[in-house]
């Protein structure tokens, strides 16, 4: 064998193995960035702070405070503990929505409080509204929340229970889906 056919054979070599270390170092990056997408890692995190959400007008459309805010990029998803919602509807005062843990997806469109959810609408105590449940889902571009649990209404003396409610709270208006109970008391002038 001459010196030509060697060096070509070596040339060979070092070309396949430099196209398999290039092969193995591209299907180790892509293998790094698939984890990477796959994770569910926070890429930043607030203590104990407050945001604002406005409505077109300039009006305050809502409040949110948490003792703990952790913002997640591959789903673009904000998990908070501790949530405190004020949703503002003028002329009524506003809905103060208060849970254990809360989800907030598409750029605060759609809020879940997860766990104990308590509502309530200040006033006079007679008038002063007051609601329970739990996973609570919240629209806020339409002002409109619902749950398929058990929901408890308080207003004065009177109380109601249901199971599953849908809430327009811009009018104020409950629509309560099943096993409805309650007793209402009325006050004679």
């Amino acid at each position: 064998m001459s010196r030509l056919h060697y060096f070509l054979i070596l040339l060979v070599v070092v070309m396949l193995a430099a196209f398999g270390n290039w092969l193995l170092k591209s299907i180790e990056i892509t293998t790094q960035q698939q984890e990477q997408a796959l994770r569910h890692d926070p890429d930043y995190y607030l203590d104990q702070f407050t945001g604002k959400s406005f409505n077109t007008d300039g009006s305050l459309h809502y409040t949110l405070k948490a003792g703990h805010l952790k913002h997640y990029p591959d789903d673009n998803s904000v998990h908070v503990s501790m949530p405190v919602l004020h949703m503002f509807r003028e002329p009524n005062p506003p809905w103060i929505l208060t849970a254990d843990e809360g989800l907030i997806l598409n750029d605060g469109q759609l809020i879940h409080l997860n766990g104990t959810v308590d509502i309530t609408q200040s006033g006079p105590a007679q008038t002063m509204m007051k609601l329970v449940t739990r996973d609570l889902r919240i629209y806020t571009d339409q002002d409109y929340a619902e749950t398929s649990a058990r929901v408890d209404i308080s207003q004065g003396t009177s109380w109601t229970t249901a199971v599953g409610m849908h809430a327009d709270l811009r009018l104020g208006r409950l629509e309560l889906l099943s096993k409805t109970r309650g007793k209402y008391e009325v006050q004679h002038p």
